[in-house]
This record gives structure tokens, C-alpha cells and sequence, in this order.
């Protein structure tokens, strides 16, 4: 069927030819008494019905007004039809019988014109020009006639004389039956008009791609095929259609619309070219559309336009610096019947890590003494207390874990123990008890209790937050011990909420049902509490010294029709398209972080999305299961192609903003970033915009799999569904910078900011130990949960270290600062003897002070070189970063390559 879309999107009017059209053929003045017996002739092509259609007169060029209603000719088909002011002198005159009216409307006195007029009072044919006297004009036609020029269609009230044949003037003076001559019929000939002969078309005519990809500066050809040799010469006119002006003529293509002639015998293909300049301008990536329209003798495919995606060659993430000389250290598998990884913590005087394997409702207790090298201690069960856990704390050497009961009207369970695992005491929390945290002054555990529905949706408990007193030690703790806050108090505040964007859309919940929390961070102070509600898309606030809820910060919504925050929506290409779109991302934060620097504290949070889905109630849809405005959104159809944003998920439960089942905004899960925002105030100074996603794509080993899944290495096919999905976020100071990590669910590993500066952070670098096997067996550590620093100080490695809980491999990830170390000085004495040199280098080569056996790595621990008794190392292969070299004793250096 033939698309206009984008006739819709620009405004352009396209003209369909119809086989069934109404015209006017001829007018014969009468010369017997009185002027009757005149006539108008109309010839009528394929079939019409003539209910509420009419023919209009223009009396001596004063406007066409005087009308006749002609619906009493019914249904007409291929023939012609007459109005007449005396039908008995007509018949006479032309022996014409059938299909006639009489009217006097239809008297003409020479230079009068006539119009056909639909049902819908849409001029389908004139005779005459509009307001023009036909006196002393070529179309004049006292005492005569004239007939239309056969082949010729009805022209839409846009009258050309040459169309048409005219007798002389006055010569009908003196003739026909009623002045004793001869019939008119022997010298005007009604009923000679033949419409224009009907050619078949000859095949079809389409794109042979619907959609190429090509960088600036360049050029791309699109061919044009039709389906077989035409019979007759076959044109059709290409012309170039810019949708959402993401195009811009001369900056980013160079075309002129054109006319494509398919030859008899000729090519079955033809090509276009559209040129690609280049430009200095960073910019995203832009689309343009060539669509093909007015076939003659020929008719569309299927595939009449073909998208042109072009990609920019300027917009990069920044260098990646990597001052913290973060590289892969190892990668340990938890075992067991369904194993995971979900939280993981660090006691430092144990030197254990303590894992919450949600696959089986457990705590993994490991051995740390020796990070590299990780065992397994032993595996506390949580069986008793509930079917799964969600997470795990450490401080003090109190050890506090969660447990979990299917019920979703049952409170979940909080145990504590010690670094052996011995369980010491329990205390019930709310429902669905989701992140546990200790303030860090130690006196408190606080548990953000989601309460999410059940699956039926009957079942629906207050999403709250716990209070755990430990300041009187665990031996006496009971369930007096703890504080839960709810969020009654804003029952009554639902539509004022909503009004601020925080989603509460439950199926008939209240406040307090719907906000569910998901994530705590504590301030340094541990006076107040930052907790993300990731489904309504809110941080709620606490006092901890009250303890009270004093607020809820609505996060807003993400402009992805801004420079900044491109993304790649759709897993049906197989190249990235990092570009604007009229969608709007909603934050919805898993992972919170906090910290303070020149006296203001700033939370964090690891954009990540979450959508509701249970069997009762689903709000993620695909864009093209939906309607959108048609006043915002004339460019639907565009939208919708599955290569655009056809596949994105959104939320079905916000956008519709006047609740006529038309959308006039698209909310989109989750941020693809992560954020900064004031404790305070809850205002956003610093978004990372499409840094994650850029990154891995720019990343040289990763960009394979950009925007994959953590269980699959297939590209590109989380584009259409939150993309990298950012899941954990820690910010940590070391040695006078603030750092944040920031962990991606999908494609795995985390990103590294300096965050020193919150309103411009710069990007350290993203690192990641993924296999990159293609299918479903993918190795390495995937779809990391959990992110915690461990200070030189307290490991035996005396670097600073970075462990991530993955979730899907069931791995604990350790990666080394080698930077951050207590030995610095230490290893500068030793090293002293193993000289690299020149340090930086600028290309070409490194030498040794003396021959040296050596391995080079990359900053993820890859070796990329390994040779004996060498004076140099090459580099003129290498690009730019930090590099390691480990001599055969064990010493190490860092080499920067410019």
C-alpha cells in the first residue's frame, strides 16, 4: 500500500489519479427561438454516484453560483450524460434519448463557464476561467459550441483552453431541425470524447534495501528495481524526505530530487546517489528518507522508501586516562545447586567476603585473605527464614543478611550473625525486605521493604522502611528493636504527587502501596537517608534522627531529543545509530550512592528502569502497539518502522497526558547513565548522558557485543530495552578524588568517573571480563549486581581493590587499583633498578636500562607481549593509554603511551 508519511511529516500534497473521474466534454449554444435545446455534455469515467453532486454556472464571469443539483442521475458508468434546457429539442436535434435533465440553469449565453462539484464540494472539473468574462477570450462560444480534446482528464478547476476545440462564432446561426436545416448532430459531434487509453502498468517498482547505514563523509547509492521489462517507458519520481529534520541539506547530504525513466529492454536496476560531506561538527547521528511516488505506468512496491541512517564521525566518549590503574585481577565462581551472586560485603578484619546467593536462599562465606586467590569457607542457610535473599551487610563484625517468604502478605526476615556464619538473632522487617545497609556509625540497619503485589494483583502491601536499633548490642535484640516507616502520611497527597511526575499507578493502590523501595544510602553523618523508589521513578528522604520520611524528590524525565542524550533504540540493525529521539527517559535508579565535598552532600543513582509486570497488570508496551497524537506525532508511521523506535518499550501507564487513549509524550525505562543530584533539594547537576553507551561502543574488545544481554552475544539486542542498563553505582574517595564505579547489568563490567567535581565529572575508563562467544555460552562474569572498594589497608595485596557481585555467571570479580597501593614508596625503591624509558613515550620504542625479560599488559590484564633478554619494548603498535610491564622478578612499572 502506498505510504505518506512523510507527505504528512512535511506537508506535501499528493496527488492520486483515480479511474473513476466526472468531465465536461462539450456545450452546444442552440440557435432555435429562445436558445432551447442548449446543452452541456458530461462524459463519465468508471462509475460514479452522483448522489448530492452538482453542476455550478458562471454568468458573465461574476463567480460560479447558481447550482443544479444533479443526484437524480443515481449510479452512471463509462458514459455520457446531459443537462439540457429543452430535452424534446435536444432529442431532436441529436437523436439522444437516455441520461438526460432539464433545467434552464443550464442556459449559457456564450461566455459563461461550468464546474462539476462532489459531495464533498471539491471541484472536479471546470469549464472557464474563475470571475473571467469569456467575452473576447479564446474559450468564447456565442452561437456555437465546444468539445474537450479526447485523452484529456478532468482538471481539478485548473481550465486550459488548449484542452479543447471550439467551433466559430455565430455558426450555428441558421441551422439545425428548428429552423429547417439539418439536424446539429451533422455538424457538432457530442459523444466523440475518448478518454485517455488505459495502460497496465508494467510491474513493480521498489527500494531493494529499506534501510543503509553509512558514515560522513562519504557517499551511499540506493537502487531502484522494478520487477520486470517494461512494455511501455516506465518514470518514476524520487523525491527526499527529511523526517524529523534530523537531516540537514549541504551540512549532512547532498541530493536532487529526480526522475528515474525505466527504459523498454533497458536495466531492471537503477542507482541514486546521495553524497555525505564531511563536517567538524560534533553532532549525532541524523536520518534522511527517499521515498517513491508518481509512478506512470507502473506500480509501488512494498518498499517504496528506503531510510538513510548516517553516522558521525566526531561525537567520541573522552580518553579514558585510567588514573587509578584499575586492572583484572581474578574471577571466582560461587558452586552449588543454582548458584548466584547478587550482594556481596567485606569484612576486613576477617578478611572474608560474604555473599548473598539468591539461586539458593544462602550466604557464601569465602576466604579474602588472599584476594586473587578466593576459597570457600563455608554456605549459611537461610532456608528456614524464607525461599530467597536479597542482600547482605557487613560492619563491625556483625554480619546481617536478608530471607525472604513467597507470601507476599508475610513480613520478610532479617538474620544476623557473626564472621563464621553462626546466626546470633532475627528480627522481622516489612514485606519484601529488598537492600539492607548499616549506617556508618554502625548503631543502625536500615532495610528498604519494596512491598510489590502479588501477581493476581490482590495482594498489594505498603512499600516501607526499617529501622534497626543495634546500638544495645545483638544479644539484645528483639522485634521492639525496630522502627518501620510508611508512607501513610501522603495517601491523601496522590494527585499532588502525580502532578510532580512520581509514578503511582497501581492498579487501585494507595500511596503507600504503590512507592516501593529499592535501594539505601547513608549520609557520613548517618543523620539522614536517601532511598530510591525505582518503579515510581522518586528518592524519598529520611530524618534519621527523628526518625522520620520528610520528603519524596521526583527525578523527572530524561530529554532524549537533546544533543547530549542520543541512544541506539532498535535490535533489528546490525550497526549502532546513535541519534535524537522525541522520547523521554524515566530515571527509575536501582543502586544509590552519597557523598559530600565543600560541605554539600550529593546522592547517586545507577539509572537502571524497572518495569511492572505481573499477571494481572503489565505496563511495558512496544511504540507500535500504541497510538500517538497525531498533532505532536504526524510522522507515526515513521516512528513505528521496527529499524526506528518500532520496538522500544515503553510504559503504557504514563504520556497519555489528556486520557485520550492518544499518547503526546513516550516514556522510556531508565536513564542509560548515571546521575548527580543535590541531597538537599533533589536537583539533578550532572547527567552522563550517552557516555555509557558511546563507551562501549568505542570500547575495541566490547563493541562486538554493544548492547547485548548478560546471558547472550548478540549486538544490539538490549537497544530496544534500556540499553547497558546501569545497575550499581559506589563512590569512593581515594587519596583526595572522588571516584564513582558504576556497574552495567547487560553488557557487563562498570564504568569508572572522577566525581571530584559533581557538576563535571570526566570518565576514568570502563572495564569489563566478558567472553565473547557468540550464542548463549557465554563465559566470564556477567550482569554485575553489587560493587564495594576495600582500601590498600585492609587486604593483603595493599592495593586498593575493586570486587563485583555478578549475578547471572554467580561470580565475585576482583580488579586491582594499581595506583592506589600502600607501597608506593616501597616499590619505588625496588623498582629502581628496572627502568622504562622514555616515560611517557611518544610512539616507536621503550628501552630497558639492561636487557630484561618482560610481559606487557593492557590495563585489563591482557598480555600483549612476552619476550626474553630484551634492550626495548615496541609500541609503535600500541594506542594511546596506560600500559603495564612486569620484569622476570615480579616488579612492575606502568608505561603511558602518547
Amino acid at each position: 500500500m502506498k505510504k505518506n508519511y512523510f507527505s504528512l511529516l512535511l506537508g506535501l500534497i499528493s496527488c492520486i489519479t483515480f479511474a473513476q473521474e466526472a468531465l465536461i466534454t462539450g456545450y452546444v449554444d442552440s440557435p432555435c427561438e429562445g436558445a432551447k435545446g442548449r446543452v452541456l455534455e458530461i462524459y463519465v469515467n468508471g462509475t460514479i454516484d452522483f448522489t448530492d453532486w452538482s453542476v455550478v454556472r458562471q454568468a458573465n464571469g461574476k463567480g460560479y453560483t447558481t447550482s443544479l443539483d444533479i443526484s437524480s442521475f443515481g449510479s452512471i458508468t463509462d458514459t455520457f450524460i446531459y443537462i439540457t434546457d429543452d430535452a424534446d429539442i435536444f432529442s431532436t436535434e441529436f437523436g439522444i434519448t437516455e441520461n438526460i435533465i432539464e433545467n434552464s440553469v443550464i442556459s449559457s449565453n456564450g461566455d459563461d463557464g461550468f464546474q462539476i462539484v462532489d459531495a464533498d464540494e471539491v471541484v472536479i472539473d471546470r469549464f472557464g476561467e474563475d470571475g473571467v468574462d469569456g467575452s473576447d477570450t479564446p474559450w468564447e462560444h456565442v452561437d456555437s459550441f465546444y468539445l474537450r480534446n479526447s485523452g484529456s482528464s478532468a482538471n481539478g478547476g485548473d481550465f486550459d483552453s488548449e484542452n479543447w476545440t471550439f467551433g466559430e462564432l455565430n455558426t450555428l446561426d441558421g441551422q439545425g431541425t428548428c429552423n429547417t436545416n439539418a439536424a446539429l448532430n451533422t455538424i457538432v459531434s457530442l459523444g466523440s470524447f475518448e478518454p485517455a487509453a488505459v495502460v497496465e502498468p508494467t510491474g513493480l517498482i521498489s527500494f531493494e534495501e529499506p534501510y543503509v547505514s553509512a558514515m560522513e563523509n562519504g557517499s551511499v547509492s540506493l537502487t531502484i528495481s522494478i520487477s520486470e521489462v517494461p512494455t511501455v517507458a516506465t518514470t518514476v519520481d524520487v523525491s527526499i524526505l527529511i523526517a524529523e529534520s534530523t537531516a540537514v541539506e549541504n551540512q549532512n547530504y547532498e541530493f536532487t530530487n529526480q526522475t528515474l525513466t525505466f527504459e523498454i529492454g533497458g536495466s531492471l536496476t537503477q542507482d541514486v546517489t546521495i553524497t555525505l560531506p564531511d563536517n567538524d561538527d560534533v553532532e549525532p547521528d541524523v536520518l534522511l528518507a527517499l521515498e517513491l511516488s508518481n509512478p506512470v505506468n507502473a506500480e509501488l512496491g512494498d518498499s517504496d522508501v528506503s531510510v538513510v541512517y548516517i553516522l558521525d564521525d566526531e561525537a567520541h566518549i573522552p580518553a579514558a586516562p585510567n588514573t587509578l590503574g584499575v586492572a583484572f585481577g581474578t574471577s571466582y565462581k560461587i558452586t552449588g545447586d543454582n548458584p548466584g551472586s547478587e550482594i556481596v560485603a567485606h569484612d576486613k578484619d576477617s578478611q572474608r567476603l560474604f555473599v548473598m546467593n539468591s539461586g539458593n536462599a544462602s550466604v557464601e562465606v569465602l576466604d579474602f585473605s588472599d584476594p586473587l586467590n578466593i576459597a570457600s569457607i563455608k554456605t549459611v542457610d537461610l532456608s528456614a527464614y524464607g525461599t530467597g535473599g536479597t542482600s547482605v551487610a557487613t560492619k563491625n563484625g556483625i554480619v546481617a543478611a536478608t530471607s525472604v517468604p513467597d507470601a507476599k502478605n508475610e513480613n520478610g526476615v532479617i538474620v544476623f550473625m557473626d564472621v563464621d556464619g553462626n546466626i546470633l538473632s532475627t528480627v522481622e522487617a516489612g514485606s519484601l525486605p529488598d537492600m539492607i545497609t548499616f549506617t556508618p556509625d554502625g548503631n543502625y540497619l536500615l532495610v528498604a521493604n519494596e512491598g510489590e503485589p502479588s501477581s493476581d494483583y490482590t495482594i498489594d502491601p505498603e512499600g516501607t522502611i526499617s529501622i534497626i536499633d543495634l546500638t544495645g548490642g545483638l544479644e539484645s535484640l528483639t522485634q521492639s528493636s525496630v522502627t518501620t516507616l510508611d508512607f501513610n502520611a501522603y495517601d491523601s497527597q496522590k494527585a499532588d504527587l502525580i502532578a510532580q511526575e512520581i509514578r503511582i499507578f497501581g492498579p487501585g493502590a494507595s500511596v503507600s502501596q504503590d512507592l516501593e523501595p529499592e535501594y539505601i544510602t547513608v549520609s557520613e553523618d548517618s543523620k539522614t537517608a536517601w532511598v530510591s523508589l525505582q518503579e515510581n521513578n522518586a528518592i524519598a528522604v529520611l530524618d534519621l534522627s527523628v526518625p522520620a520520611i520528610t520528603d519524596i524528590f521526583p527525578m523527572g524525565l530524561k530529554d532524549h531529543s537533546l544533543l547530549q542524550n542520543t541512544l541506539d533504540v532498535s535490535n533489528e540493525t546490525d550497526f549502532a545509530f546513535m541519534a535524537n529521539w522525541p522520547i523521554k527517559g524515566m530515571y527509575m535508579p536501582d543502586a544509590i550512592a552519597n557523598y559530600t565535598i565543600n560541605g554539600t552532600t550529593y546522592y547517586v543513582t545507577a539509572n537502571e528502569g524497572d518495569a511492572r509486570e505481573y499477571d494481572a497488570y503489565e505496563e511495558e508496551v512496544s511504540l507500535e502497539d500504541i497510538t500517538l497524537d497525531a498533532s505532536i506525532f504526524p510522522n507515526q508511521e515513521f516512528l513505528q518502522r521496527q529499524e526506528n523506535l518500532g520496538k522500544i518499550k515503553i510504559t503504557a501507564a504514563s504520556g497519555d497526558l489528556d486520557g485520550d487513549g492518544e499518547y503526546e509524550e513516550i516514556h522510556v525505562y531508565g536513564g542509560r547513565s548515571f546521575s548527580i543530584y543535590d541531597g538537599s533539594t533533589g536537583t539533578q547537576v550532572y547527567d552522563s548522558g550517552d557516555d555509557f553507551e558511546r563507551a562501549t561502543l568505542e570500547d575495541p574488545v566490547y563493541s562486538a557485543i554493544f548492547n547485548t544481554t548478560n546471558d547472550e552475544n548478540e549486538i544490539k539486542n538490549r537497544s530496544d530495552n534500556k540499553g547497558p542498563e546501569p545497575e550499581a553505582v559506589m563512590i569512593q574517595e581515594i587519596e583526595g578524588d572522588f571516584y564513582a564505579f558504576i556497574g552495567l547489568e547487560r553488557i557487563g563490567g562498570f564504568m569508572v568517573y572522577n566525581v571530584s567535581n559533581p557538576v563535571a565529572p570526566t570518565f576514568e575508563g570502563y572495564f569489563n571480563n566478558r567472553g565473547l562467544e557468540p550464542g548463549e555460552d557465554v563465559t566470564g562474569d556477567l550482569a554485575p549486581e553489587s560493587i564495594v572498594y576495600i582500601a590498600p589497608e585492609d587486604n593483603t595485596q595493599e592495593k586498593g581493590l575493586i570486587v563485583i557481585a555478578n549475578e547471572v555467571s554467580a561470580t565475585i570479580s576482583v580488579y586491582t587499583l594499581e595506583n592506589n597501593s600502600l607501597s608506593i614508596q616501597e616499590n619505588s625503591v625496588a623498582n629502581s633498578q628496572f627502568v622504562v624509558y622514555p616515560n611517557p613515550v611518544n610512539g616507536g620504542r621503550a628501552f630497558f636500562e639492561k636487557p630484561t625479560n618482560f610481559a606487557l599488559y593492557d590495563i585489563q590484564g591482557r598480555q600483549l607481549q612476552n619476550l626474553k633478554d630484551a634492550t626495548h619494548i615496541d609500541v609503535s603498535n600500541l594506542s594511546t593509554g596506560t600500559y603495564i610491564v612486569t620484569d622476570d622478578k615480579g616488579r612492575t612499572q606502568k608505561l603511558m603511551v602518547n
